[in-house]
């Protein structure tokens, strides 16, 4: 049995603590949140103990794995609480919770859309080379959807050598961003994202175009299209009949990462998953504040490790 601890005790910290706490191979014996109201609530939840701190957590709870479901702008403190808390953890001890690989421990990152049954049907056809040789990508997003379709680009295509963009970051009433992007070999893509349009038109596509056949993921009810290059005939055509493919990604996800600690094997979205997903970010501001000049992601990362 995986013992996970959640931290978080909103709306989707409840949701994902509550997938692996059905999990029947896991239960969430501890919660933590600084706001009582929100404690009060994770406690009665999931039954089990709540602390208001990070330090009263670890201090009184030995767990196997943290999930930890907070906001990305309140991310990072609470985040390297627990690294430095694991850091001084004993090699003979199972823990495994957010943390590099020079550690030996696991971290991992909820990118769900991996598993959602289309986005999975265009990653399979793309590394058992179905579409032949990538030459070009295109995709569009919500804002609301943003680091997803970024992790399906960099899942299917790994990271882009540069990046270019269009978009001004200090713009007030908006946000939107063009981008364009170049692989190593060649392979060309664009993302073009906004917090404007609405969801009438799917909040995200992605279509990837080889030489062979191209192919295209939309949407987060589940639908997936793979032709042959240059025509209009369907190959496969494929919409989901179980519902919303969204809702059912959490689930699947919890099991993927309670199978990787059974295997000790990596986590479904690991630690480099998030990492590039960061550097990609990273690049594309650097390009918006300099009016679209061409970032190369090396540069973006040799500067973060200096």
């Amino acid at each position: 049995m995986i013992k996970c601890a959640l931290i978080s005790g909103r709306g989707m910290g409840l949701m994902h603590g509550g997938n692996f706490h059905s999990h029947p191979d896991a239960e969430v014996v501890a919660v933590c949140d600084m706001d009582p109201e929100l404690l009060a609530a994770a406690t009665e939840q999931f039954g089990a103990p709540g602390y208001s701190s990070i330090e009263e957590l670890l201090a009184n709870c030995d767990v196997d794995l943290m999930l930890m479901i907070v906001n990305e702008t309140r991310r990072i403190p609470p985040l390297r609480q627990l690294l430095a808390a694991e850091k001084m953890t004993s090699p003979s001890q199972r823990r495994q919770s957010l943390s590099g690989e020079d550690s030996g421990l696991k971290f991992g990152i909820d990118f769900n859309y991996r598993f959602m049954t289309h986005f999975r049907k265009l990653h399979d056809d793309v590394v058992e080379g179905r579409l032949g040789e990538i030459r070009m990508v295109r995709a569009r997003a919500h804002f609301n959807c943003w680091s997803h379709v970024i992790d399906q680009i960099l899942w299917n295509m790994g990271r882009p050598e540069w990046v270019s963009v269009m978009g001004d970051p200090s713009e007030e009433g908006g946000w939107q961003r063009m981008i364009q992007m170049q692989w190593a070999n060649g392979a060309i893509g664009s993302l073009a994202g906004s917090n404007l349009w609405g969801y009438d038109d799917h909040p995200l596509r992605v279509m990837i175009v080889g030489d062979e056949r191209y192919a295209e993921a939309r949407g987060l009810e589940g639908w997936y299209r793979r032709r042959e290059a240059n025509t209009s005939e369907d190959e496969e055509l494929w919409e989901s009949e179980e519902g919303n493919s969204y809702q059912t990604s959490f689930p699947r996800m919890a099991d993927g990462v309670i199978k990787a600690m059974h295997a000790n094997e990596s986590f479904p979205a690991d630690g480099e998953a998030a990492w590039n997903e960061l550097l990609f970010e990273g690049a594309v501001h650097r390009s918006a504040l300099n009016n679209g000049e061409r970032v190369w992601l090396a540069d973006v990362e040799k500067a973060a490790m200096s």
